[in-house]
């Protein structure tokens, strides 16, 4: 008996079948105001046992009255507490297999606690410790202070760094932006400093709470409450002023390189902005994503550059669209020329439907990425509670998104995008 098998061989000149749903809806969660006014965010699943928290408070770069004094302070929260140095904290989290980190911002700084739920009990009243307790021990200072100065001392041996510094000071001058920390103000920072500064400016300005996995609420407010922020002031701290300085280029000879970098700003809309959904579909087209114009043109087309992007960036007090790229050597002016020339075409070119379309559902379909775990959810809601917006903002965002019409990115580009309004540094 002879059996006869019949193979389907696959088709790979035809793409298979999409099924992509476009809608977003809003993320849920919970609030609750502990004691002092602190909001707490937070969004509940047992399918893991699992906790993150994360404290988001002030004192960050804009708040400084002393150079370098918000990013020192928050990094050493671990480094010590009455009765318990560095060495001993890290074996107390480490044994019970808890992870403590810390990020320091422009415009706000954090302070995050994951472990296993099993441990939150033992674990969070230290974790609050060290957040309202730290006593910044001096040698600790020290050695921090020498790794800073290390990284600087081999980061100024990098073009990138130096376009990334230069850039800054052109968009933003003197404003806490446009600064870069230095050598000096690293030897000049005392201990007296960092505890000033995070006993006045960032332990009484706690801004929110938010925490995302399996655990019991009733029982995280009461170790809140018992280990409560008593001084918090929630600080209204005067705005600094941007400088309205003439865009220019900067170059910079460096030695010894071979390579180039480039740095392309402009001051841009806000978060809030009513053609900001536009607007950042654009940007993307333009150098935000691997398939963008500028990747096709610079890299794919001419192989300038192993990669270039462009990015909105939003910060409290400035929102900025940033080109960024290392280059061959030398071909710096000529990128900044083909930049124009992409920029040019998305002004006075319609748009094709088929690119148009490919790029909203990357959009789309990245938020969906970007949101499928519990963190990555609670981090949304940090974004929008932070950039104080509303629940529905990428909900609308991204049904805005959806109506965009060919002829909506010309007049978008026209109205929002000015190559006379570029800052452009060349590190070369």
């Amino acid at each position: 008996m002879r059996i006869q098998l019949q193979i389907n061989m696959l088709d790979r000149t035809v793409a298979p079948p999409i099924n992509f749903n476009p809608i977003i809806n809003n993320i849920e969660y919970k609030t609750y105001n502990l004691g002092n006014n602190i909001p707490l965010y937070y969004i509940q699943d047992n399918q893991q046992s699992v906790i993150g928290i994360e404290i988001v408070f002030g004192g960050a770069k804009i708040h400084e009255s002393i150079k370098g004094a918000s990013y020192f302070s928050s990094h050493l929260l671990k480094s010590g507490i009455n009765n318990l140095d560095a060495t001993q904290l890290n074996e107390f989290f480490e044994l019970r297999g808890a992870f403590v980190q810390v990020q320091s911002g422009l415009d706000s700084n954090s302070f995050s606690l994951y472990c296993l739920s099993e441990k939150i009990n033992e674990v969070l009243p230290l974790f609050l410790k060290l957040f309202n307790e730290p006593i910044f021990p001096e040698y600790q200072l020290d050695k921090l202070k020498k790794k800073k100065q290390q990284e600087i001392d081999i980061n100024e041996q990098k073009t990138s760094y130096w376009a990334s510094k230069l850039i800054k000071e052109s968009l933003f001058g003197n404003h806490p932006y446009g600064q870069v920390l230095s050598k000096e103000d690293i030897n000049s920072l005392t201990r007296q400093n960092i505890d000033n500064h995070w006993y006045k400016l960032s332990k009484s300005n706690v801004q929110m709470i938010t925490i995302a996995g399996s655990f019991n609420i009733n029982q995280i407010i009461d170790i809140f409450d018992s280990n409560s922020f008593n001084d918090n002031q929630h600080l209204t701290i005067k705005k600094n002023k941007i400088s309205n300085s003439t865009p220019k280029l900067t170059t910079k000879d460096f030695i010894n390189s071979n390579q180039s970098s480039l740095k392309i700003g402009m001051h841009s809309i806000s978060l809030s902005h009513k053609d900001y959904a536009a607007f950042s579909l654009i940007n993307t087209i333009f150098g935000g994503y691997f398939g963008s114009r500028l990747m096709q043109s610079i890299r794919e087309d001419r192989g300038l550059t192993y990669g270039i992007n462009s990015s909105l960036v939003h910060l409290k007090e400035s929102s900025y669209l940033m080109i960024s790229a290392d280059l061959k050597k030398g071909v710096g002016n000529e990128v900044i020329k083909l930049i124009k020339i992409e920029l040019d075409k998305l002004s006075n070119q319609i748009i094709d439907n088929v690119e148009l379309t490919k790029v909203k559902n990357y959009i789309i379909s990245k938020y969906k990425t970007d949101t499928e775990t519990i963190f990555d959810k609670i981090n949304k809601i940090k974004f929008i509670k932070t950039n104080s917006l509303s629940d529905s903002f990428f909900s609308t965002f991204h049904k805005s998104l959806l109506d965009i019409e060919p002829l909506h990115i010309n007049n978008i580009s026209n109205k929002l995008i000015n190559p006379n309004k570029f800052h452009s540094v060349i590190v070369d």
